[in-house]
């Protein structure tokens, strides 16, 4: 195929930026996987009080909020959706961490209920909502270039006539 007509099948629309808070969204997300991680371990390992079952939930979303930083971050297609659900998921984990928590998770438990609120709402703006993976670059217009092709047709018929 010649280099010009590859160059008119590729779609010619920039790639969208991130926007700044989809990347703050993802150092948040990363962050508070860490800090979920060491709030969970430090109650496995009774350094911090709370229930035993509830370490390891705030464990696992610990891991899950490391995998929703990376994926925000490189716009990974799953990200935009699964954040959505998890951390409206967390909002109760957040309270049950304010209730039974102990000091540590009260103040977990705080965080992590305003960012199950918070960042869901950000992420279903039309800013982070088409930036997202999820509105996938659309392919080139058939419709154009079958257009333009049959155009070339009808020209090269009339020619002839």
């Amino acid at each position: 195929m010649p280099t010009r007509s590859r160059d008119l099948m590729q779609s010619s629309a920039p790639k969208p930026k991130r926007p700044v808070g989809l990347a703050i969204i993802a150092i948040v997300a990363a962050a508070g996987g860490l800090l979920s991680l060491f709030g969970g371990a430090s109650v496995l390992a009774g350094m911090a009080s709370g229930p035993f079952s509830l370490a390891i939930i705030v464990i696992i979303f610990g891991i899950l909020g490391l995998a929703l930083g990376a994926g925000f971050y490189t716009g990974a297609k799953w990200a935009w959706m699964a954040g959505i659900i998890i951390y409206v998921i967390s909002i109760g984990l957040g309270i049950s961490e304010i209730v039974y928590g102990g000091n540590v998770g009260f103040i977990g438990g705080i965080i992590r209920t305003i960012a199950g609120i918070v960042i869901p709402v950000y992420l279903t703006r039309p800013g982070p909502k088409s930036s997202s993976a999820r509105a996938q670059a659309r392919p080139p217009n058939s419709l154009t270039l079958r257009t333009s092709v049959n155009a070339g047709i009808r020209l090269r018929s009339n020619r002839t006539l």
